[in-house]
């Protein structure tokens, strides 16, 4: 394969996408589901008919002058600021919202205590930057379950988590909690994370509209993600996928920055092909890849933050087939640049499965990915010329001090096999994800919670979640 890399999408390729996309919103129109929304648009100029908008280049350009292309999502404490923006490091989000756990191989319904360890893994990992709503905890009732999942991510670390915001209730939960925790204040900076779906194909729900004003209007950053399932909600062709995806973006772009003009917005996308005998979502296909840079390059393309991919795949087990797909897919958009990656760990089955072992071991690939992304480190010491001629030729550098002194920085804890064979045999012949699940179980021994919270805050916390 002598093929030169050649990117998803070049400059005149995003150009052509976006004048797609301006033609579907011109022509066919988006369909906006809540009146308060439809009015904003239609004042800014939008020709709206019954709950079908329709709006040209003029008011995304006007939205495009306006988005920042990047900000800083305030922290618990300022060390534990986020900064968005091209050339910052990416932001990684731990896995979100999927309703089954694998537990000895087999999938059943999450819960609470599913949950909470999920968010022990997170707060430990020295990668993941923000906690998921990991696993959908379904033994706590559903009316009760914003609160309390809200306490635990407020409680089991001092992360910034991620708040399900999928209605005007559970808005109120999450400004609740964040007056709780940083007072009536808390909105002067952004910091509620959270993620507004478009319905694909070109279709706003009345619910994810109204959250993504209320949203906009306390200064939030404003998360739009759209899935588009090519050869059912969208053609199977990228470059039709592509151009449904990016006008579902351009109307969550345009709403946000009409409610609040210089809103934080990131552009989201998590599209993929369909599969032509069962018709399900195939997260784990290279198409997938291929979308995800062509995501961040559209995004990037229009000057604003992008959210893409994840580590995410259609196996179900934590096997060779989950780590390929997760793998590959990570080192898409980390190379391609993306500023926020949900699902960064413990993703299997299309989005639908959380598994703890599959955590630990995307956790690691991380880790890998990042340093492997390092440049190399150039001067005295590091070329250690004085070292090599110590040795002279034929000799060996292995009792020299700066092999000591650079071998113990390299000694980090690994659950990849690196023992020869006989050792690896004479240690078990572990399979990696029996190591991983060994791992885990250590790392929650090891688990110990923040006590950062002021006993005040804690007791309302207490009283208005659990209460």
């Amino acid at each position: 394969m002598n093929q030169a890399s050649q990117p998803a999408l070049d400059d005149q390729g995003c150009r052509t996408i976006h004048e797609a996309a301006l033609q579907l919103l011109e022509q066919t129109g988006c369909a906006v589901l809540d009146p308060e929304a439809l009015g904003l648009l239609a004042a800014a100029g939008a020709r709206v008919d019954g709950e079908r908008a329709r709006f040209g280049e003029a008011l995304v350009d006007r939205a495009r002058s306006t988005a920042p292309a990047r900000y800083t999502v305030a922290g618990r404490r300022p060390e534990l600021d986020l900064h968005v923006g091209r050339g910052e490091p990416t932001v990684l989000a731990s896995a979100s919202g999927p309703p089954f756990v694998l537990a000895d191989g087999l999938q059943r319904p999450g819960t609470l205590d599913d949950l909470v360890a999920a968010v022990r893994l997170a707060h430990l990992s020295p990668n993941i930057d923000v906690l998921g709503y990991s696993v959908e905890p379904t033994d706590v009732p559903e009316a009760a379950r914003p609160r309390v999942v809200a306490h635990l991510h407020a409680t089991a670390s001092h992360k910034s988590a991620r708040f399900t915001v999928t209605s005007r209730e559970e808005l109120r939960v999450a400004t609740d909690v964040l007056e709780i925790l940083y007072g009536a204040d808390w909105h002067e900076r952004p910091r509620l994370w959270s993620v507004i779906n478009t319905t694909s194909p070109l279709q706003f729900s009345a619910e994810g509209a109204q959250v993504l004003l209320r949203l906009a209007r306390l200064g939030q950053p404003v998360l739009v993600a759209a899935c588009a399932m090519g050869g059912t909600t969208a053609p199977i062709t990228l470059a039709g996928l592509l151009a449904v995806q990016h006008a579902e973006l351009l109307v969550g772009l345009v709403l946000t920055q009409l409610a609040n003009p210089g809103t934080p917005f990131l552009y989201g996308g998590t599209s993929s092909v369909s599969s032509m005998q069962s018709g399900a979502l195939m997260i784990g296909a290279p198409a997938y890849w291929t979308l995800m840079e062509a995501t961040v390059r559209l995004g990037h393309w229009l000057g604003v933050p992008v959210r893409a991919g994840g580590a995410v795949t259609d196996a179900h087990l934590p096997d060779a087939q989950a780590g390929i797909e997760s793998a590959l897919a990570m080192d898409t958009v980390l190379r391609a640049g993306a500023q926020y990656v949900l699902h960064s760990a413990g993703i299997l089955s299309s989005f639908n499965c959380f598994s703890p072992e599959k955590f630990v071991i995307d956790d690691e690939v991380l880790t890998g990915l990042r340093l492997a992304r390092r440049p190399v480190e150039i001067d005295d010491e590091t070329l250690a010329l004085d070292v090599v001629a110590a040795a002279g030729p034929g000799g060996t550098v292995l009792g020299h001090a700066h092999t000591r002194r650079h071998a113990r920085e390299a000694a980090a804890r690994t659950i990849m096999n690196r023992a020869p064979y006989e050792t690896w045999r004479s240690q078990g012949a572990a399979e990696l994800a029996s190591v991983a699940r060994a791992r885990v179980e250590e790392l929650l021994e090891a688990y110990e919670p923040p006590d950062d919270l002021d006993p005040v805050v804690r007791r309302q916390l207490d009283a208005y979640c659990l209460g």
